[in-house]
């Protein structure tokens, strides 16, 4: 056992030099927290082939680290993720506040007498990020899919031709039918870091006139997520277009052992799974669809991200680029010359 914790021992230390490197503070403070987390979890397990199996998966994330460290595109791409909440643990905790509402009631039961089989519910904020395209890994489902899923076999109906001549369908195979597909959906979700409340009603919306603070969130009704308040979309937002931490002249990426480029890179890569989710109407003026509410919320990228689909270049790659650029004109002048 106490070979077991010196190997537990020499597995933080590693991890916490490769924290040391990551670019921001939140990437190390995360990681921090995630290694206590995990560390702690490992000690806790005294079954040698559960601690050995838990060991192996820190290990793996430790590999990532060290390569996301040495400039590995994909696996710096794995570590943003996990830190704002694209995958892992800390996705599924933004997800949990918007996973029920409160005001509405709870759907009635698919089986009578089983209380676990109702219908999932379905909050507003839940059904404009699975509808629509930006926020969804795939493409987002239409509103009628969402309370009535196309797997669900036409016997379900019990209007239907199927079910007249078939007989009715088992509502055993109708919720367990539902639940799958939302299920699927809903892992196929990226989450929002924050909401925020646009007061001019404009669709085409821009980041700097959403209100994300507690009192505008409070007057027109909208419930915080888990890291509002923060202000991490804004963080990406700045470093992905300028390269700075927010309130900051000093370029953030200067000092890095990566180069800025690269890391900017990396962020504008982000930026493109950051929807934005956004209040726009009040309730009471929002339409019903077969007991769906919508155009309450709406999720958008970021407007400033269109700028950054080109890939922008070094000051030393323009320079050599202007440079060979000007060298058939210069060739051409000489030519002339003879």
């Amino acid at each position: 056992m106490a070979a077991d914790a010196n190997a537990v021992v020499s597995l933080y230390r590693a991890f916490h030099r490769e924290i040391r490197l990551l670019p921001t503070n939140y990437l190390r403070h995360f990681y921090k927290i995630k290694l206590g987390d995990d560390a702690r979890a490992l000690l806790r397990v005294y079954d040698l082939h559960q601690r050995a199996k838990r060991m192996k998966r820190v290990q793996k994330e430790l590999n990532n680290l060290r390569l996301a460290n040495r400039g590995l595109a994909i696996k710096f791409d794995h570590v943003l993720d996990l830190a704002y909440g694209r995958k892992g643990k800390l996705r599924w905790e933004l997800l949990e506040p918007i996973m029920t509402d409160p005001a509405s009631p709870l759907p009635d039961p698919i089986i009578p007498s089983v209380q676990a089989s109702r219908p999932p519910v379905l909050s507003p904020e839940l059904a404009a990020l699975m509808t629509s395209n930006v926020s969804h890994k795939t493409k987002g489902i239409p509103h009628q899919h969402i309370l009535h899923p196309p797997i669900l076999p036409n016997r379900a109906d019990p209007g239907s031709y199927e079910a007249r001549i078939l007989g009715p369908f088992s509502k055993r195979r109708e919720v367990n039918i539902r639940r799958k597909y939302f299920n699927d959906n809903i892992r196929m979700i990226y989450p929002p870091l924050d909401v925020g409340v646009d007061r001019e009603q404009n669709p085409t919306l821009h980041s700097q006139e959403r209100r994300v603070d507690a009192e505008t969130l409070q007057q027109a009704g909208v419930r915080p997520l888990a890291l509002q308040g923060l202000g991490l979309f804004e963080e990406v937002l700045s470093l992905a277009t300028t390269g700075r931490l927010l309130n900051s002249d000093e370029p953030a990426f200067a000092n890095h052992h990566l180069s800025p480029r690269f890391l900017r890179r990396r962020f504008i890569s982000l930026l493109r799974r950051l929807p934005m989710l956004t209040y726009l109407h009040p309730r009471e003026q929002s339409k019903k669809i077969d007991g769906l509410i919508t155009r309450v919320y709406t999720a958008t990228l970021s407007p400033e991200q269109d700028s950054l689909h080109t890939n922008f270049a070094h000051e030393t790659d323009v320079a050599w680029f202007n440079t060979i650029k000007a060298e058939p004109r210069a060739r051409n002048r000489r030519a002339h010359a003879r």
